[in-house]
């Protein structure tokens, strides 16, 4: 099996259990930490079986803009934005038009053109209970529709200033949340993407 099929797979079991715990109680950094830890596989019959990762082969996304390292990621989760907010995401500057991947297998559950966000798409894991938010879109990828199912590392849009990003500020909202229900997708728990794509020993 391809290491980068491990990973997908191990990222899903691990947000599975997470998804789990939301109940009992909110998602907080040992959260965070025990998704990117040595996570779980589901197995062909819906209960939960053990499978380690390998060593060094880290639960990782792929970084969703291309060209873009994980050296040059920033964290700015936590920083604040107008009427109060938190970002609650991370900006990934890129030039104009630069390809914008899918990180994960799933399912365009949404295309928004919004003030805020501009161009976005709202993918949904094939988990179930993960939520990708892409925004300031340039564009979509061609042909890219609501309900289509879509793989890892396929490109579905390209980085653009649109929405409330300033002009010329070319660069890509990235966020993560846990789902309580599929069917409400714009709402959520949400995850640091950075420690998602850097791991927390990379800060």
């Amino acid at each position: 099996m391809h290491a980068h099929s491990l990973r997908s797979r191990a990222l899903r079991g691990a947000t599975l259990l997470l998804a789990a715990a939301a109940v009992a109680a909110p998602h907080t950094a040992e959260a965070q930490r025990r998704l990117l830890g040595r996570p779980v596989a589901a197995a062909s019959s819906g209960l939960v079986a053990a499978r380690s990762v390998p060593r060094g082969e880290p639960a990782l996304l792929p970084v969703p803009v291309e060209g873009i390292s994980r050296d040059e990621l920033r964290d700015t989760y936590t920083q604040s934005r107008s009427q109060g907010r938190v970002h609650q995401a991370i900006d990934i500057h890129a030039p104009l038009g630069t390809p914008v991947i899918a990180v994960a297998d799933g399912t365009i559950r949404k295309l928004h053109s919004g003030a805020r966000g501009g161009l976005s798409i709202y993918l949904l894991d094939d988990d179930g209970t993960t939520r990708y938010y892409y925004a300031h879109l340039d564009g979509y990828a061609q042909g890219l529709r609501e309900g289509q199912r879509v793989e890892r590392g396929e490109v579905i849009g390209y980085v653009g200033d649109t929405g409330n990003a300033s002009p010329g500020d070319y660069h890509l909202h990235f966020s993560v949340a846990v789902l309580d229900s599929p069917s409400r997708w714009w709402e959520g728990e949400n995850l640091n993407p950075y420690e998602l794509l850097r791991g927390e020993d990379d800060r």
